[in-house]
């Protein structure tokens, strides 16, 4: 199994500034959905930097965060403090590993890192976590169209290539296989009643900012690339301005949401 450490080193800092925000109606819906109040508590797995806990603090009592990456707590930490908020605590840990008392979250969300992970044994975990009335999100990102001439998939072929026919995923490691889809492991769960959500989204990007946030993931983290880094930056931001001399992008498609509860047979 490969350690999410070094996969995304050095890559918390760029994952905090330059990672796409969710639409408010994500999080409005989630209020609505799984009825979230002041005294809510929620678990926020493979929560980077805070993307989902820092907006959700808002309206809850308590969001506990957990990754596995130091580097993404301590930053996550660091942005709390900065925007004052004192409600989002953080824990450096895996999701399948995660040592927490029964019953004691109403909602747990997973954005973004679900194929991360083994997902049966973190929603196994997560049953026992899940108080018996309480949901689990599982949060994606589709892309569907990017502009201008689909410098995206452009981008990320370019960047397998740079990478040798694949991309990274760690010193050594290999990316995982995933058998089924998110909605298939979900509902195979004990959260088999499922709500799905779709949310459409659009993201201007300027180049700069559009190589921080490749700054941020897997396929260009700063301590996996090493001193390749320069002649990859240089590299991507020549592709792009390929497609648009102006340094000027935009990212069009839909955030899923999937919502699962728990039968009310087992919920009883």
């Amino acid at each position: 199994m490969f350690a999410a450490s070094e996969i995304f080193s050095g890559a918390a800092p760029y994952y905090a500034r330059h990672a796409v925000p969710y639409p408010e109606d994500v999080f409005r819906s989630l209020i609505r959905l799984c009825r979230l109040t002041t005294s809510t508590r929620v678990l926020d797995l493979g929560a980077g930097t805070g993307q989902i806990g820092l907006p959700l603090a808002q309206s809850v009592g308590n969001v506990f965060s957990v990754d596995p990456s130091s580097e993404m707590v301590e930053e996550g930490r660091r942005m709390a403090s900065t925007r004052g908020v004192n409600n989002l605590d953080f824990l450096v840990s895996t999701s399948e590993n995660l040592q927490l008392p029964a019953s004691s979250f109403d909602l747990a969300t997973i954005a973004l890192s679900f194929h991360w992970m083994d997902r049966a044994a973190t929603l196994a975990k997560l049953s026992q976590i899940v108080k018996p009335d309480g949901c689990v999100a599982i949060i994606d990102r589709v892309r569907e169209h990017s502009e201008p001439g689909e410098w995206y998939n452009a981008m990320v072929n370019d960047i397998t290539d740079f990478w040798g026919g694949s991309l990274p995923a760690g010193p050594g490691g290999v990316r995982p296989r995933l058998t089924g889809s998110h909605r298939e492991v979900l509902g195979a769960s004990d959260f088999n009643e499922i709500t799905e959500l779709r949310h459409d989204y659009q993201y201007h990007w300027i180049i700069d900012d559009l190589l921080g946030w490749l700054s941020s993931t897997a396929m260009g983290a700063p301590g996996t690339l090493g001193p390749r880094r320069e002649g990859f930056l240089t590299r991507v931001r020549q592709l792009l301005l390929s497609h648009s001399p102006s340094g000027s992008f935009m990212d069009r498609g839909h955030i899923t949401t999937l919502i699962g509860y728990r039968s009310r047979s087992k919920s009883l």
